[in-house]
């Protein structure tokens, strides 16, 4: 807030401080955290007072880390005044009579909205109020609080330490993305820990109900990557759930896709349902994991068939590994080993996808205090939250791309700092990990 006050934005020539100030927050963090393992007296109210003072101390600063924010505007604005999102691109002619100070500022302007249904409701009901970032800001912020408290629940749900809200509720990641960028991630983390929590508390009498089914369908219909959390939900749903899922999410599509086109066509013109998603599956990268190496090992990021060969190698490693989860979580139906195995779809999404960018870890910090040991657990589960904690610290490096931002550009050493330390730690993780007994009463525990 300080050096926005001062020189107008968190970018550009203010990057470096940005960091310096985030890197100081994460340090805090990790300390609270060790503080509290090691006898540290714990207080929610001190907890919970602490993380929401630090969201509202950023909702005074204007979204300049990403843009995002002003493309989920113009969306609303666009959908309040009758017009589909997915019909025209931003700087389409026609739309002209519509045009506002935020239009201006959408990023990729050529292409129609990427963003998803259950989303465009959200960017919809926040355009009934105003155009303000600070709205959809405060709005992110109250969802993310919601998300943390499903946590809490969960966490007393499945009796893990309360303590463990931390890893979430104070991760410099979450609150700087949330906050300041207002990112429509936080809708999606708060409606997939509903579907969880709903799939874990339903009793067997009450196995029919939609809940689950319901909320991971939302939470896919804002973004595309809940929908991998289905081999781990599968489990515990009956067969009416099953089928329900992907009729809620057909249902919803079905009037957007005839409405403005489905945008499936080979133009690659941005336009329609999944014109923009398309166009960002086929064409964009930046700062991957494993896929750049990948891409590397095949011929390099300039050769449209290393590139496509990666693509479809980490297809079938992400196939390979959901088949993984979904015979693991047939075998393991206990709510911990559930929340645990909940997290390995979406790290593995991040370890692979071919673009990468901070925000993207919100998904996979909310099944982070569930990775832990509690009491009577081996010490070394922490070994599987270590890699995501410490890419949440070194993923704002990320941010340096946009100091010049008339040249945005990836920095080599970036990629390094942040994807070669995570891979090792996540290799370490599974060799000692392999050798630990699953915990107690998660194998084959009835559903509750």
């Amino acid at each position: 807030m300080v050096i926005e006050r001062c020189l107008g934005t968190l970018r550009g020539q203010a990057t470096a401080q940005t960091i310096a100030l985030y890197l100081l927050a994460f340090a805090v963090y990790l300390v609270a955290l060790v503080w509290l393992e090691n006898g540290g007296t714990w207080s929610a109210v001190w907890a919970w007072g602490t993380g929401i003072g630090a969201r509202f101390f950023l909702l005074w600063t204007t979204p300049s880390l990403s843009d995002d924010v002003y493309r989920y505007i113009w969306d609303g604005h666009v959908a309040v005044n009758g017009f589909s999102p997915y019909a025209y691109p931003v700087d389409n002619h026609l739309l002209d009579f519509l045009a506002i100070p935020e239009r201006g500022l959408v990023n990729h302007a050529w292409m129609a909205s990427p963003y998803l249904p259950s989303a465009q409701l959200l960017f919809f009901l926040t355009a009934l109020i105003g155009r303000h970032p600070i709205l959809l800001q405060g709005i992110m912020v109250l969802i993310d609080l919601g998300a943390a408290l499903v946590i809490a629940k969960l966490l007393e749900f499945t009796a893990f330490p309360a303590r463990r809200l931390l890893l979430y509720l104070w991760s410099p990641l979450v609150i700087v993305e949330v906050a300041h960028g207002a990112h429509v991630d936080a809708w999606m983390v708060l409606l997939t820990l509903l579907a969880v929590q709903a799939s874990l508390k339903q009793k067997p009498a009450g196995r029919h109900s939609v809940l689950a089914p319901l909320f991971l369908a939302l939470a896919t219909l804002t973004k595309l990557i809940p929908a991998l959390l289905a081999p781990v939900l599968f489990w515990r749903w009956s067969w009416f759930q099953r089928l329900l899922y992907p009729m809620l999410v057909l249902l919803v599509l079905l009037p957007f896709g005839l409405g403005a086109g489905w945008g499936l066509n080979q133009e690659l013109n941005g336009r329609g349902l999944f014109g923009a998603i398309l166009i960002y599956s086929s064409r964009w990268k930046f700062n991957s994991g494993l896929f750049f190496a990948l891409e590397q090992m095949l011929g390099g990021g300039d050769s449209i068939a290393a590139t496509t060969s990666a693509k479809l190698l980490v297809g079938f490693l992400l196939a390979a590994i959901l088949l993984l989860v979904f015979i693991l979580a047939q075998r393991y139906r206990g709510p911990r080993a559930t929340l645990r195995l909940a997290a390995l779809p979406f790290m593995a999404y991040l370890l692979l996808t071919p673009t990468f960018h901070p925000w993207y870890l919100l998904i996979v910090l909310a099944f982070i205090p569930f990775l832990p040991p509690t009491a009577g657990e081996d010490r070394r589960w922490w070994l599987a939250a270590f890699p995501w904690i410490y890419l949440s610290g070194t993923a704002v490096f990320s941010y340096l791309a946009y100091g010049d931002p008339a040249q945005v550009y990836e920095r080599p050493w970036v990629r390094l700092l942040q994807w070669l330390p995570t891979i090792l730690l996540l290799a370490a993780a599974l060799c000692s990990l392999w050798q630990v007994p699953p915990p107690e009463g998660n194998k084959q525990a009835p559903l509750r």
